[in-house]
């Protein structure tokens, strides 16, 4: 009998290759430093600092979704397998492409995380468990 986990396993070790990767190719390269001389570049420039003045400043320092990262740390997770069909993931996934992750870019947010979005499924599952119990009759009905 095969374990039930097994896809798990291989998504953890795709996502931390990936992460992996990722640090390695940052620590590893010569222009790492290049953001912050950038990030410090605007900032040091006279005219644009007279101009917006002190509320400009200020609006400048708040973070904003973008900034802040992921809204929490990959070790407050709890993995848990979720079992759908095939065609119900291929439609998810197909509208965090067209429809989530778009909506997210124009916040500025081009770096979520899957453990973000599967957060927020399963907080508005939560937050409408009669919707929820509707869909599982329907997908009953529609067996039958």
């Amino acid at each position: 009998m095969s374990n039930p986990f097994d896809d798990l396993e291989s998504d953890d070790d795709d996502d931390r290759t990936e992460d992996e990767t990722d640090e390695g190719e940052r620590s590893s390269s010569p222009n790492a430093t290049e953001p912050d001389v950038m990030q410090e570049a605007p900032a040091s420039s006279p005219n644009r600092q007279s101009r917006s003045g002190t509320a400009g400043e200020q609006r400048s320092r708040e973070p904003t979704p973008a900034d802040s990262g992921p809204a929490f740390e990959y070790s407050t997770v709890r993995q848990r397998p979720l079992y759908a069909r095939s065609e119900t993931w291929d439609d998810f996934e197909k509208t965090l492409r067209t429809s989530i992750t778009p909506s997210l870019a124009k916040e500025d947010v081009v770096d979520e995380e899957t453990r973000e979005i599967h957060d927020a499924v399963l907080r508005l599952a939560a937050s409408e468990p009669e919707r929820v119990a509707k869909l599982v009759l329907e997908a009953r009905r529609q067996s039958e």
